[in-house]
């Protein structure tokens, strides 16, 4: 699907206190409302992205649209929808005037 990137946050490293990895890394987009007598233009919505999925968007300027595939994973009992893979369009999104 295609998903105009509005920013991200690269958060991953090792832990000081445990040695354990960590990723937190996140996308943040802003996809369109349906269309309605009531709901006009676009919601910002993050979605959780591993650290390797987003260094092809670092130089990147932003907005960006962009190919995204998306998984479903179990995250603390709950599901969630984690992006897998994403692709820089060739064009850059158009800032709305």
């Amino acid at each position: 699907m295609k998903m105009n990137i509005v920013g991200f946050e690269i958060i991953a490293g090792e832990s000081k206190k445990t040695g354990k990895p960590y990723d937190m890394s996140k996308v943040h987009t802003l996809i369109p409302l349906a269309q309605s007598n009531n709901a006009v233009g676009a919601v910002g919505t993050s979605y959780d992205c591993s650290a390797h999925v987003l260094d092809k968007l670092k130089g990147c300027q932003l907005p960006l649209l962009c190919e995204v595939n998306m998984v479903d994973v179990q995250q603390f009992g709950k599901r969630v929808q984690q992006i897998s893979s994403i692709v820089p369009a060739s064009e850059p999104v158009r800032k709305a005037a």
